[in-house]
């Protein structure tokens, strides 16, 4: 007799996290069923990393259970990279990693797949904890005003940071995730209300809106849609208005020092040689039309992108 599939789950909202817990057999059925139900849970946010524990269950999926949970994946996907840890019983990794492998490559790079043994090797994965930057270093132009530099934007003692966000407002992979993740739930609560009050079909692309900072160390967050390379017309003129519009934003509610990421350079595709251009451009633009933002921090996770953003900048 066939051990039917049970399941669990948990959401760690201040973590961006969803823990899965499953044991007995495991279909694609019963884990999409699994995902559906965390999905609805109040406390959910689109973009969460997720840690599934199979370490109790067994299974042996035929191509069409691994393409039927291929396509509820893709789903369920939302622009920006999202982590998904499985943890397997010791032993278990290579027969394991065929289905992941098979998932995986057909769901792309921006939901993130990876088999471990242990638990916490797992959440360490999934918090990037061994990604962070070694060390920071900065450049400015337009004579101080601007400061192009590498770090972690999420902890700058600024007015506001810029988050490059999705449509949705309701957060995502990336920047957009660890926004959400660190400024907690009243930022969701935020922009949840944004939603239902002026944005019901989503925030345009070039377009960007003001909400709290939550428990982030900057006291609001500016949320802007970069437009997706290939896919929206002018992504120029949009990429230049997400950049002008936060900063109009910032001097609007007398707001000093602002920091913005790169927008739309990760997972929407935007060349990085020509989105410096575009933004640099925008950037002195906006700042030539008002004095009260004094200082626009643009901040880079990784040394090399700081560097080619330096050298194709135009300010």
């Amino acid at each position: 007799m066939a051990i039917v599939m049970e399941s669990s789950y948990s959401i760690d909202a201040d973590a961006n996290l969803v823990w899965l817990k499953v044991w007995g057999e495991v279909t694609a059925e019963s884990l999409i069923e699994l995902l559906k139900q965390a999905g609805e849970d109040p406390q959910y946010v689109p973009g969460m990393n997720a840690i599934a524990d199979y370490r109790d269950a067994f299974g042996n999926w035929d191509y069409s259970e691994i393409q039927r949970f291929r396509d509820y994946m893709l789903h369920i996907a939302v622009p920006g990279e999202v982590r998904w840890a499985a943890l397997v019983k010791a032993g278990n990794l290579a027969a394991a990693g065929h289905v992941l492998i098979l998932i995986s490559e057909a769901v792309g790079s921006d939901i993130k797949m990876r088999l471990f043994e242990e638990p916490a090797a797992a959440l360490s994965w999934v918090r990037r904890e061994l990604d962070q930057p070694t060390s920071e270093s900065s450049r400015k132009f337009l004579g101080g005003r601007v400061e192009v530099r590498t770090g972690d934007i999420t902890g700058l003692q600024v007015d506001a940071v810029v988050n490059a966000a999705n449509s949705t407002l309701l957060g995502g992979g990336g920047v957009d995730g660890a926004i959400h993740r660190r400024g907690g739930q009243e930022i969701l609560r935020a922009c949840r209300e944004l939603r239902e009050t002026h944005y019901p079909q989503g925030l345009p692309a070039g377009e960007a809106v003001l909400t709290t900072g939550g428990k982030l160390p900057a006291r609001f967050v500016i949320h802007t849609v970069g437009p997706v390379w290939g896919r929206d017309q002018q992504a120029d003129a949009l990429l230049a208005s997400c950049y002008k519009k936060s900063i109009a934003i910032a001097a609007n509610h007398s707001l000093r020092a602002v920091a913005f990421p790169a927008i739309s350079t990760g997972a929407y595709g935007y060349p990085k040689d020509e989105a410096a251009e575009v933004a640099s451009a925008a950037i002195s633009a906006a700042l030539a039309q008002n004095d009260t933002v004094e200082r626009v921090s643009l901040v880079f996770f990784s040394a090399a992108d700081c560097d080619l953003f330096i050298a194709n900048q135009q300010f």
